[in-house]
């Protein structure tokens, strides 16, 4: 299944992934509302985290306050000796080298019955759609390039399971990575064979035609459905559609209902978009024009401030404590110290991606969607010296009030459409537009083929197959030209 399959027998010393670290991460994550329930449950539970009620609700931190804030000295003296055997070997963390991927950053060593874990680190969480494709692929006897393709692939998926931007996003991983396509669609293909099924698909007909192949539906009117029907599956007018199948209303229903049974989405079970958690949405992070100037606001409104309290740390400073008493509060000053650096640091990162996320797409703030660029999330990785994995979740069920309106943050991410005459390359998002623009201003008594919008796009310099000009119009939701025209 896979290429230049080999066994390897390497000793080394790892970094692996502690229940603190895997705490930022999660946090890292949260949108707003999560963050605001996560605060809310350590108020409650934490005695010595307390509400900043001294604070203006107005202030908001600048990067230099970040800064300054992350680098406050501890409220527990940093001579204890409790503090200095606690956190010695836990390092803080720098999301510019954190491979979010990857297990690591607590040195491995022989467990003898001293160095168990303790209880809270045994327990279960939920585990990503990448971390459970990851595992799998580390169970797999592949060599070190195909293993880190692989990896790579995973990290390009969406939070459905497909590859980001179906097609043209796949034909712009392979260019933009240098590989061979070959071994690269060969790694992909054994990614979709994992569980779950299809993942790692470009689009919902590639998912559903290997669920069907690998249930012997190949020679089933559920499979031509899909190859030659899908987008008709939820016409209403069935007689027709059977027609068009050539089959009766009675067959067309069983396979329907064959076709109803498979998954569409293979991360699904790893994950639940924001709209289905909370329609009501609040954006993170507001983009906005000041006095002539882009600036980025993460939206606090609402937000409580937080602080360690003051009266539990010059509890701890009096001396008085002892026992089981001065453990708890030790245990507690340091979770406490710990959710608002934590919660600092969060905010530091997403503006920091956000920032770069204007930077490269000004032309679409300043002039609207048609005028979206080009980008991966290695652009940005690299604009802010951060690894990938970290972009990919401060963008993920995040969004931007704009000028322009409401957007998730993985919405200004867009694959890249090739131009033709030596122009610059657009992305799949302004083309898409400039769909949409061309087919509102036809002529609705000859409207545009998807052969003819292939020319028109062409004649503008925008190198793109029907196919995608089809893909693009479903997306959009309008009606093939048949269907688009109105007799006089």
């Amino acid at each position: 299944m896979y290429p230049s399959l080999q066994q390897n027998l390497k000793v080394s010393q790892q970094l692996r992934m502690t229940p603190q670290l895997q705490q930022a991460v999660k946090l890292l994550q949260y949108n707003r509302a999560e963050l605001s329930e996560f605060i809310s449950k350590e108020l409650e539970e934490n005695p010595t985290l307390e509400r900043d009620e001294d604070r203006p609700e107005e202030v908001s931190l600048d990067e230099a306050n970040y800064e300054g804030a992350l680098q406050e000295k501890s409220p527990i003296s940093e001579t204890s000796k409790e503090r200095s055997e606690a956190t010695e070997n836990q390092p803080e963390i720098d999301w510019n080298r954190v491979d979010l991927n990857d297990r690591v950053l607590r040195p491995a060593a022989p467990k003898g019955q001293d160095d168990l874990p303790g209880y809270d680190q045994t327990l279960t969480r939920e585990e990503t759609l990448s971390e459970h494709l990851v595992w799998q692929l580390r169970m797999q006897p592949l060599d070190p390039s195909a293993f880190a393709l692989g990896v790579e692939i995973i990290g390009n998926l969406d939070e459905r399971g497909y590859f980001a931007e179906g097609y043209e996003g796949w034909t712009s991983f392979v260019a933009t990575e240098g590989i061979d396509e070959n071994q690269a669609e060969i790694v992909r293909q054994g990614i979709m064979l994992m569980d779950p099924i299809g993942a790692g698909a470009r689009d919902l007909q590639e998912c559903l035609l290997l669920q069907l192949k690998l249930s012997s539906q190949e020679d089933s009117l559920a499979w031509r459905l899909v190859t030659n029907h899908l987008a008709d599956l939820g016409s209403l007018d069935l007689r027709k559609l059977a027609r068009s199948a050539r089959v009766t209303v009675e067959e067309l229903e069983e396979a329907k209902q064959a076709i109803s049974m498979l998954e569409p989405c293979p991360g699904r079970p790893f994950t639940t978009s924001e709209t289905e958690r909370n329609p009501f949405i609040t954006p993170d992070v507001c983009i906005l024009k000041q006095g002539g100037e882009w600036v980025v606001q993460l939206n606090e409104d609402g937000m409580p401030r937080l602080r360690v309290s003051q009266y539990y740390q010059r509890a701890y400073r009096s001396g008085g404590l002892v026992g089981d008493e001065k453990s708890y509060v030790i245990e507690r000053l340091r979770r406490a110290e710990w959710v608002t650096k934590s919660i600092l640091q969060r905010q530091q990162t997403i503006r920091k991606v956000v920032s770069s996320l204007l930077r490269f797409q000004r032309d679409f703030f300043e002039r609207g969607p048609a005028h979206l660029k080009p980008l991966v999330l290695k652009d940005v990785a690299e604009d802010i010296g951060m690894h990938e994995s970290t972009v990919s979740r401060v963008t993920s069920n995040k969004y931007a009030e704009t000028p322009q309106g409401l957007y998730e943050l993985k919405y200004f991410f867009s694959a890249r459409i090739q131009s033709l005459g030596g122009r610059e390359d657009v992305s799949a998002e302004a083309v898409r537009q400039r769909i949409g623009s061309i087919v509102t201003g036809e002529d609705c008594t000859k409207p545009f083929s998807d052969s003819d919008l292939v020319r028109l796009l062409r004649a503008e310099g925008i190198d793109i197959a029907r196919r995608t000009v089809a893909k693009y119009r479903e997306q959009l939701r309008i009606p093939a030209a048949g269907k688009r025209r109105v007799r006089r």
